[in-house]
Order: structure tokens, then C-alpha cells, then sequence
């Protein structure tokens, strides 16, 4: 034993590399807010174990094949490494297993907005240096001479049974930040592949969808998908500045939802939940049963896709599937204009005669940071300086104030957009239209701390209160007066798929009448954000 001691001893730049790679990140655990002192611990001993394993390991290797083992190592870690540090420094949390699979599906152009908004000269050199010295420690290694394996037979295979668990044992693994990150790509890869090809093989089998309510006339359904918007930054839900002075005057004929949650705070995963009939306890259903475009094309709908958010036909990202089942799609994204983009498109669908219904879905980029770029020079309007609204906070500073009155304009501009849509649909006089419209996720605005965006790891109210308005032409709120409209229903827009077909009138053998908040059968259940129950959120902040 006192060999390997020596041995040890002299190998101080593998004990620093090993040390710096495995350890760092966990004894800064404690700058993680969304980790309890069980986390920070449980991630600390499970890291020290590998440390501990992987350099005794290192005394029976060739100093050549240490070298190439080490460099293997610095190569898949400095990635993962670099972001979960990032993320550390600039958000004081960990990431967890949701936010590190919409890293995987992130597109670009949202990458770029989101180091523009977030990351700062300090952070960028701190990650630089950080991925740096791991390079010269590996270049500047001594050789040594290995030990006999079969003197310390016992220790060897007990280093390797350690290292093999770890890496094995998922509850285990997620201790180590860039096994994790690593097997969660392998997973989600696995999973998106499995999901596509059962989703194309049920487009042939028979399900059947009853139009319940049928008219002469033909119905357009219009789904708006939001993003990233703060309710409270609406003056619809009371926000002093006046955010919403189109949407503001339609009064009782828009109806205007309180108390709506989203399932998650990241866009894919609510996108997964509100078009399909997927649950937590049975996630399976996103690719056992069908989605809503399946749905509305089973009913005889013409339906259609209008985004200004990246999606791709080559199904790169997980709701790349249920988009493509739209029979007509528009992906605006690529020519990167604001969201005015999709009035003229939704005017040519509109301006189709046919006597056909239609389900169109249009995904608005809408308030994602950074937020200046998501309306015209017209809507710069709000100025703190000026109006005086923006309340002085210990952790509000000037350049806060800033972001909110860009956020506010955003919110303007989104108000203009919703507004032309419904007054597109009002002069359609010869359809009966129903309009919703939701955000997938809110927004945290300076609201409790220094901190504006969303991330799951600082989960808090704004970030999973969502906006949900409805507006109905006088002819549909003739023809259903089976909906009922009570604004004040608690509901999370996971159930969405449950609603939508209430409100179009199409039934299958898999509506649940109490899942739908336009229902006289809605019975209320408990709501969660991803993982975490929404009353503990929002209790959690009113502490």
C-alpha cells in the first residue's frame, strides 16, 4: 500500500486534472439555488468516489495510455463542463434533466439571442480559462512507471466495479455532470426515433373522429401559440401600463381566462404536452395516441401550420412530428422578420373559398428575449425614465428597468398582432371562427430577484402563469351554446388537446369531457410544472 502512496504522491498534475474535471463543479454545488444540501452533497461523494476510483485505476495504465485516457476525458467534458458552469455563474443554478434536453433541441438562432441576453465579458473569459487549464495540465503530465495489476488485484477490480456503477446507474450518474449530459442525449436520441417511427406507422391505422356538431356553415378554428409572455406585463390582467389597448376594447366579447398554467417552462416540452394527449404518468400516450393535427385531418379539417419558430421537416427536434401532420405548413422562421409575418399567410388561407372547416395554428416567436428584437422601431414606446411605472427594487437596477420597457414593447406589439388576427376573422362573415390564444410558458420579469427569463431550475409564478384569452364570432356563440365560459376555472393547458376538440365539436373514443375547460362536466386536478407541483411553486414565493 505504501507503493501506491508513493506513487501518488508524485502524480500531482494527474491528482489537480482529475480533480479539476470531476470536482470543480460540485464544490461550487453550493451556489445552487434550485439544490437542496442532500443535492449538493449526494453529487460531491458521488464525484469524489469517481475521482478517487479512476485515479488509483490510473497507477496500473502506461503513462501513454493515461495520456490518451486523460485527453478523452478533457475532450467529452469541456463542453458540458463550460455550459453547466455557465449556467452556474450567470443563473446560480444546476441544470437538470429537462433543460438539458432542450439544449439538444435549441436551434441556433436562439442560441445566439440567448448568449446576447445572458452571458457577459466575465462569464465568457471564465469559461475560456476554465477550459484551458485542463489542456495544459494534460500537456505538461509526467511519465511514470505502472503498477503490477495482479499485486493489488483486489483494489483494481473493486476501482472498476466503482466506475461501472456510476456510469451505469442513472440515479447515480446524474451526480456526474458529463456522464449526464451524455446519456441524455443518447436517451432523448432513442426516444425521438422511436416516437417518429410509431407516429408514422398509426397514420395507417383507423381512428375514429365524429364531427358532433354539424353546420351548413364552415367553421375556422385559430390557435395562437405565444411565447414567453408575462401576464402581469398585460394590462388585460392589470398591468398599469397599457400593454393590451387593442385587445382592451373587444370587453366581454373576448374572454379572458385568470387562473391558466402551463405544463412546463420551456417551449418544446409544453409544445409536446398541449398537442398531444401525452401525460406524466403515461408519457407513452405522445406516440400511442393521436395528436391534434391527426385529429382535425381524421375530421375531415384542412389544417395548417404558420411559424415563425424554427421547425424542420427533417424532424430535428421532438415536436418536429406532430408539426409535420399539418397538411399545409409555412415555416417563416428562416427570413427572420417579426411576427407581422404571418398576417398576409393567414389572410390567403382565409381568403380560400372552399366549403371545407380549417384548423389553423400559427406559433408566434412573440416575446422571446432578446426582447428588442421583437417588434419595429414604431413600438418603442415604454420608458421608465418617462412614466415612472417601473418600482425601485433592491435587485431592479437601471439596466433592468431597461429590459422591462423592451419586454413591455414586446408585449404592445404582441397586442397588435392578436388584434389583427381577430379583426381578419370578424370580417369573415360568412364562417363561424373561433379564436384562442395561449403563450406556451410566462416570463420572470425582475419580479422577485435579478433575474429575467425562464429556466426550470428557478422555476417560479410568472414563468408557469400563462396568458389564455378566447374570442368567438357572434355566429359560433350562437351555434355552441353548449360552451361555457367561466373565466375564473383553475386549468392547465396540458388538458389543451381536451378543449380544442370541445370547442370544434369533433368527439373520439379517447375525449375526456372533463379535461375540457369550455365543459359543463371540467372537474379540476392538480396542476404541475414539469415535475413540481404549481401551488408549492407559488406558495414557495409567497413566503
Amino acid at each position: 500500500m505504501s507503493e501506491i502512496f508513493t506513487v501518488l504522491k508524485r502524480k500531482k498534475m494527474q491528482f489537480f486534472f482529475l480533480f479539476y474535471i470531476l470536482l470543480l463543479l460540485p464544490i461550487l454545488c453550493p451556489l445552487a439555488e434550485n439544490f437542496t444540501f442532500i443535492d449538493k452533497v449526494a453529487v460531491f461523494l458521488v464525484c469524489s468516489l469517481l475521482f478517487a476510483a479512476i485515479l488509483i485505476l490510473s497507477l496500473f495504465i502506461s503513462s501513454r495510455a493515461e495520456k490518451i485516457i486523460y485527453s478523452v476525458m478533457l475532450a467529452i467534458s469541456v463542453i458540458p463542463g463550460s455550459i453547466y458552469l455557465a449556467y452556474l455563474l450567470f443563473a446560480h443554478v444546476m441544470l437538470e434533466q429537462n433543460s438539458v434536453t432542450s439544449l439538444f433541441e435549441t436551434n441556433p438562432e436562439e442560441s445566439k439571442e440567448f448568449v446576447a441576453h445572458y452571458l457577459s465579458l466575465w462569464v465568457i473569459t471564465g469559461v475560456l480559462i476554465y477550459a484551458a487549464i485542463p489542456i495544459v495540465m494534460v500537456c505538461t503530465m509526467r511519465s511514470f512507471k505502472p503498477l503490477n495489476v495482479k499485486r493489488y488485484k483486489t483494489l483494481f477490480i473493486l476501482c472498476i466495479i466503482t466506475i461501472v456503477t456510476i456510469v451505469g446507474v442513472d440515479r447515480i450518474s446524474r451526480s456526474v455532470y458529463f456522464v449526464n449530459f451524455y446519456k441524455t442525449f443518447i436517451s432523448y436520441k432513442i426516444r425521438t426515433k422511436h416516437e417518429i417511427k410509431e407516429i408514422r406507422e398509426r397514420q395507417k391505422e383507423d381512428y375514429i373522429v365524429k364531427a358532433e356538431h354539424q353546420d351548413t356553415i364552415p367553421q375556422v378554428i385559430v390557435l395562437i401559440i405565444g411565447e414567453s409572455l408575462n401576464k402581469h406585463h398585460m394590462s388585460l390582467y392589470g398591468y398599469v401600463r397599457k400593454t393590451n389597448p387593442l385587445l382592451s376594447g373587444y370587453g366581454d366579447s373576448l374572454i379572458v381566462y385568470q387562473d391558466i398554467v402551463a405544463p412546463h417552462v420551456h417551449t418544446i416540452p409544453v409544445i409536446r404536452s398541449i398537442l398531444s394527449m401525452q401525460e406524466a404518468e403515461h408519457p407513452y400516450y405522445f406516440s400511442s395516441k393521436p395528436s391534434m393535427y391527426e385529429l382535425f385531418n381524421r375530421a375531415g379539417y384542412d389544417t395548417y401550420l404558420i411559424s415563425n419558430q424554427e421547425f424542420s421537416e427533417e424532424l430535428r427536434s421532438s415536436y418536429d412530428i406532430l408539426l409535420s401532420l399539418a397538411g399545409t405548413k409555412y415555416n417563416l422562421a428562416p427570413y427572420k422578420q417579426h411576427d407581422d409575418i404571418v398576417l398576409p399567410v393567414l389572410d390567403k388561407i382565409l381568403e380560400k373559398d372552399n366549403r371545407k372547416n380549417k384548423l389553423v395554428i400559427i406559433h408566434l416567436i412573440g416575446n422571446h428575449m432578446a426582447y428588442e428584437f421583437r417588434y419595429p422601431k414604431e413600438y418603442i414606446i415604454f420608458d421608465h425614465r418617462k412614466d415612472r411605472i417601473v418600482a425601485d427594487a433592491p435587485y431592479r437596477d437601471e439596466k433592468a428597468k431597461k429590459i422591462i420597457d423592451r419586454y413591455d414593447n414586446s408585449v404592445l406589439y404582441n397586442d397588435y398582432i392578436i388584434n389583427s388576427i381577430i379583426r381578419n376573422l370578424e370580417k369573415r362573415q360568412n364562417r363561424n371562427a373561433a379564436l384562442v390564444y395561449l403563450s406556451d410558458h410566462g416570463e420572470e420579469m425582475y419580479d422577485y430577484r435579478n433575474f429575467a427569463g425562464h429556466a426550470y431550475e428557478k422555476v417560479s409564478p410568472p414563468m408557469s402563469e400563462i396568458p389564455f384569452v378566447v374570442w368567438l364570432s357572434p355566429a359560433y356563440r350562437k351555434f355552441r351554446k353548449d360552451l361555457v365560459f367561466e373565466k375564473e376555472r383553475s386549468y392547465s393547458s396540458a388538458d389543451f388537446i381536451y378543449s380544442i376538440s370541445d370547442l370544434a365539436g369533433i368527439s373520439y373514443v379517447d375525449y375526456d369531457d372533463s379535461r375540457s375547460i369550455f365543459s359543463t362536466h371540467y372537474t379540476p386536478r392538480e396542476r404541475y410544472v414539469g415535475e413540481k407541483k404549481y401551488e408549492e411553486i407559488k406558495e414557495k414565493f409567497e413566503e
